[in-house]
């Protein structure tokens, strides 16, 4: 069977637990410290090489830079395979600072993200498209995104969208992805609507199917024409760092063979809250052997 594609953000993360977010100019002591790779399309990775037992390809931008190699280290230490857009940079890869503060259920990240990042498409990324069941892209990297999108369409393999929140890239993207799966956060420009408005908007954008999560609320979607709700287990003291990533990520495992859309779906948002009960992004998969099929 062929893994998953994932295309987009690759970051150093720096998180630390907490019971209540720290007050302006003091210090905190945490109670955990989590130091590894993140950013949605690598966290997606990781969690479908958790779940499914397979070794997923994620093409993102690194470089040369030492801050890089603990990024690929982690990656490639939950065989996922890394490659790089950009391997002869020697710019420091983005670096995410988060606090977790567990009684608010929260998450407050600092960080630049891609937006000092050019990572271009080139032909030679086609073949992980040939090689793969399903192709996930986050947007981060938009020439990358829509190069990959554009291959995978003309070729027939699905293409599922992370979208947190807007990008002036997803105008490009959503006529050629099949699935979307959004935050609530994400607000295209002049839409005022609630989430149940933005399914329509995100259907009559071109995707088959869509999605959009609202936290610890039911996950709302649209598919075959139907619109439904899928409930979200409630945790306490949650930790909610890359929720939405693993949920992304254990989706395209499921989708990726069976094409059930709600199906995947449900089974991403158990497994998305399966990993909140543990700090960081990785603790989760202790609980592995429950997951797979």
């Amino acid at each position: 069977m062929t893994a998953a594609l994932f295309v987009g953000l690759a970051t150093l993360d720096i998180a630390y637990a907490v019971d209540h977010y720290p007050g302006e100019d003091t210090k905190t002591q945490a109670q955990d410290q989590f130091l590894g790779a993140g950013g949605p399309a690598a966290n997606a990775a990781v969690a479908y090489a958790i779940v499914s037992g397979q070794e997923p390809t994620l093409i993102t931008a690194l470089g040369r830079h030492q801050l890089a190699d603990l990024v690929r280290n982690d990656l490639t230490s939950h065989r996922v395979t890394v490659v790089d857009a950009t391997p002869d940079t020697v710019d420091r890869p983005p670096v995410s600072s988060i606090v977790v503060a567990l009684e608010a259920q929260s998450r407050t990240v600092v960080g630049l993200d891609a937006a000092r990042i050019h990572a271009p498409f080139a032909t030679e990324f086609t073949q992980y498209v040939d090689q793969a069941s399903v192709v996930l892209v986050d947007g981060h990297h938009p020439d990358l995104a829509i190069g990959v999108a554009r291959y995978a369409t003309r070729i027939g393999v699905p293409v599922v969208l992370d979208a947190g929140r807007w990008k002036p890239v997803h105008d490009q993207l959503l006529p050629l992805v099949d699935v979307a799966i959004c935050s609530s956060a994400f607000a295209p420009p002049g839409f005022d609507g609630d989430s149940a408005a933005l399914l329509d908007h995100l259907r009559a954008a071109g995707p088959k199917h869509a999605a959009v999560t609202r936290g610890p609320e039911p996950i709302l979607y649209t598919a075959d024409g139907r619109h439904g709700a899928i409930d979200v287990t409630p945790v306490t003291r949650a930790d909610t760092l890359g929720a939405g990533d693993i949920l992304h990520g254990a989706f395209c495992d499921d989708y990726g063979h069976s094409r059930d859309f709600v199906g995947a779906l449900t089974r991403g948002s158990e497994i998305a809250t399966l990993s909140c009960q543990s700090f960081g992004t990785r603790h989760w998969a202790e609980s592995v052997s429950e997951l797979r099929r």
